[in-house]
């Protein structure tokens, strides 16, 4: 089957259905479903960073079509209005709860395979992820699993705590070299008073929170995860996740840690595609053995 072709001028998520201003959909072209592989996902679920860009958001999603050309693609995105304000994403993501239901609703209960390839990029990703368990849970009626359905999880770049120069750096995405230079003392300022609300219990450290959800068994349906990150990652460091990755093996998960050398906030394919995409197949299929 081929990959849903882009024309020039045409908005790169234009071959999406969308369900919501952060929800959006892929189905595959009729009559694909006779080229379908068993041993392929039944749904895709992508949960992208903070204000991606959708021309950013379609490469990842491309490939994703080339690897699975039969299978539903689940785009969940994170904007800083919605990162900002926790309590605002639940409701936003809602509308996925109907479209993963609707996608793995023929399977049995007792298949021991995974069903969901669950992507998360990014503390945005991982927020989207962490109130969508909520959602899914709080929606089901009698009968239906309050859990995603049994998944594997590819970790880009996530999670981590806040930490002051990590908040810097975010709010510095997209400024030019001079722009930083002069906002630096506003965002310092900002960052660690937002760190101080934080050390007196003011305010929760909300990555924290969304970080545990993904740590504990009562939310995550798992088969194995992985997780993908840089050791000059300036946004989400290596120390933080791999912090996470070591209470998730203590939880109880089957977890492989794969660092990129150099490369930056999800960018990790730009470094090494075709690594990149060997983990991530690999994990789907349990065969990855690492290099």
């Amino acid at each position: 089957m081929a990959v849903a072709s882009q024309s020039p001028g045409v908005k790169p998520l234009s071959f999406m259905e969308k369900l919501s201003p952060v929800v959006s959909t892929y189905q595959p072209q009729t009559g694909a479903a006779k080229n379908i592989v068993s041993s392929d996902p039944s749904l895709i679920i992508i949960a992208s960073w903070t204000d991606a860009r959708d021309v950013h958001i379609a490469k990842y999603l491309r490939k994703y079509q080339q690897h699975y050309p039969t299978v539903p693609i689940l785009l969940i995105q994170s904007t800083s209005k919605l990162f900002l304000n926790p309590s605002t994403i639940g409701p936003a993501v809602r509308p996925a709860v109907s479209v993963i239901r609707a996608a793995v609703g023929s399977k049995s209960s007792s298949d021991p395979s995974p069903q969901i390839l669950l992507h998360i990029f990014s503390n945005g990703g991982s927020s989207s992820m962490a109130e969508l368990y909520r959602e899914y849970a709080a929606t089901a009626t009698q009968g239906e699993s309050t859990q995603i359905p049994l998944h594997i999880t590819i970790f880009d770049s996530s999670p981590s705590i806040y930490r002051i120069e990590r908040a810097m750096a975010f709010l510095s995405v997209g400024l030019s070299p001079v722009q930083r230079l002069v906002a630096a003392p506003f965002f310092y300022v900002l960052a660690s008073a937002y760190a101080a609300l934080i050390f007196l219990g003011i305010w929760e450290d909300m990555q924290i929170v969304w970080g545990d959800r993904h740590n504990d068994p009562a939310n995550v349906l798992e088969t194995r995860r992985t997780y993908i990150y840089s050791d000059t990652d300036k946004l989400v460091g290596a120390i933080d996740v791999e912090a996470h990755a070591e209470k998730a093996e203590k939880a109880g998960f089957t977890v492989r840690r794969e660092q990129f050398r150099g490369s930056e906030h999800v960018s990790h394919a730009r470094q090494d595609e075709s690594r990149y995409w060997d983990i991530i197949r690999g994990t789907w299929d349990g065969t990855y053995s690492g290099k």
